[in-house]
C-alpha cells in the first residue's frame, strides 16, 4: 500500500515510515519543505536498509499516496487539511492529532471538539479515522524498542477502519482496537494529556496503554 506520511519529519512519522516500510510497505514522507522530505526519508532509508521511503512536499504525497497520516503538530492541522482538502479527495486520513496544551506544570486537552471531528468536517470528501493518540513517539520512533501497545481506533466507516486497525496491526507489537464512531475520538485523544500527566507526576518511563 501507498502511504503518505504528512509532515511525516518527526518522531511519530518517523515511526511510523520505517515500522510500516519493514512490513512491505510504500512510504511517503511529507513537509512543507521539499528538501527536508528527502533528507529525512534518506535517513529513515538508511536505518531500515534501503526500503521503500521516498520524500516530497505535502500536496504531491497527499496526491500519490492512497491512504494518509496526519503526522503534524496539532497547531498546524487545520491550516494543513485546509491546504490538503483537494488533494485528498476520496481518500482514507488517519488522524492522531491531540489538541494539547501546558498549563502550570501539567497538559490539558484543549478543545471541546476532538480533532479528527474539526479535521474530518474540512475534509468532507475524505474518510477520516482516529488512532495512535497514546503512542509515545520517541520510543516508536526507535527500532530498538520493543513494546506491548494497544490502539484505540475511531470512525463511521466500518470498512476504511478495518483497513486502518489491519494496518496497524501489522506493526510488531501494537494492536489495533476498534473504539467505535468517530465522535468516540475526543474520548480518545483526551487519554494522552492523562498519561502524560501520570509520566511526569510519577516520574514514570514513556508508556502507551494496554487493555488486559
Amino acid at each position: 500500500m501507498k502511504i503518505a506520511l504528512l509532515g511525516g519529519t518527526g518522531n511519530l512519522g518517523k515511526g511510523l515510515a520505517m515500522r510500516l516500510a519493514l512490513v512491505g510497505h510504500e512510504i511517503i514522507v511529507g513537509s512543507r519543505r521539499e528538501e527536508k522530505a528527502i533528507s529525512k526519508a534518506e535517513e529513515y532509508r538508511r536505518e531500515v536498509g534501503g526500503l521503500d521511503i521516498s520524500g516530497m512536499v505535502n500536496e504531491d504525497a497527499a496526491k500519490k499516496c492512497e491512504i494518509a497520516f496526519l503526522t503534524i503538530p496539532w497547531e498546524h492541522a487545520v491550516e494543513t487539511a485546509r491546504m490538503l482538502r483537494y488533494a485528498l479527495r476520496g481518500k482514507i486520513v488517519v488522524s492522531p492529532l491531540v489538541p494539547l496544551k501546558k498549563s502550570g506544570d501539567l497538559f490539558v486537552y484543549a478543545s471541546d471538539t476532538s480533532a479528527a471531528e474539526m479535521v474530518a468536517a474540512i475534509l468532507e470528501n475524505s474518510t477520516v479515522i482516529s488512532a495512535l493518540h497514546t503512542i509515545p513517539a520517541r520510543r516508536f520512533a526507535d527500532l530498538n524498542e520493543k513494546f506491548d501497545w494497544d490502539v484505540p481506533v475511531c470512525g463511521d466507516d466500518e470498512n476504511a477502519k478495518k483497513l486502518v486497525m489491519n494496518l496497524i496491526s501489522q506493526i510488531d507489537g501494537l494492536r489495533a482496537l476498534d473504539a467505535g464512531p468517530l465522535s468516540n475520538s475526543r474520548l480518545v485523544e483526551s487519554v494522552t494529556p492523562l498519561i502524560m500527566n501520570v509520566i511526569h507526576k510519577n516520574r514514570l518511563p514513556e508508556a502507551g496503554i494496554k487493555f488486559l
